[in-house]
């Protein structure tokens, strides 16, 4: 996706992009809806510019449907931030109107929810170096296991990408 509109909301950055030709079949295909997914970040490319998904060291993807039909979907980045010795949470989120995809879709960046940077010790540090930048690593905030129901998702950060990016998305669709 090329070109996006930045927006500040309380310390957030909004980038919104066109999602026009997005399909809902793709992102079924990468997370049933009530479900969700921990996948390489290589499964969001042609979705998001590569030069922002090759900071991510994996994804966490997560679908849910509201009572009037529409589906959201977040894709949740987490990039290394070797500088700053931390990890930090980077959601996408796009939605659909039945098959018909909203208007933009929106990353945020700088999020201001609690576990969106996790600090990892020295040790996880030297891992990453020896082990390369893009194998997966153990988290906190990513579920042990690599796929499930988000019934039975229980970690708050995650929670709070989710509502952050379903309540940017609501906005377009009047819910």
């Amino acid at each position: 996706m090329k070109g996006y509109k930045n927006k500040r909301r309380s310390h957030q950055k909004y980038n919104w992009f066109n999602i026009q030709n997005e399909q809902r079949a793709k992102w079924e295909s990468l997370c049933p809806v009530g479900e969700y997914r921990i996948l390489p970040s290589s499964a969001l490319s042609g979705i998001l510019p590569d030069d922002l998904i090759n900071q991510f060291a994996n994804v966490f993807i997560m679908a849910s449907g509201t009572s009037s039909g529409n589906v959201y979907y977040m894709a949740n980045g987490n990039r290394l931030d070797q500088k700053d010795g931390a990890i930090d949470q980077m959601p996408f989120g796009v939605g659909f109107v039945g098959n018909d995809p909203i208007a933009s879709g929106t990353l945020i960046q700088h999020g201001n929810w609690d576990g969106r940077t996790t600090y990892p010790p020295k040790e996880f540090w030297l891992q990453v170096e020896s082990s390369g930048f893009s194998n997966y690593f153990p988290s906190s905030e990513i579920p042990t296991e690599p796929s499930g129901k988000i019934t039975n998702l229980n970690i708050e950060s995650q929670e709070q990408a989710f509502r952050h990016i379903v309540n940017a998305l609501k906005e377009q669709v009047g819910e």
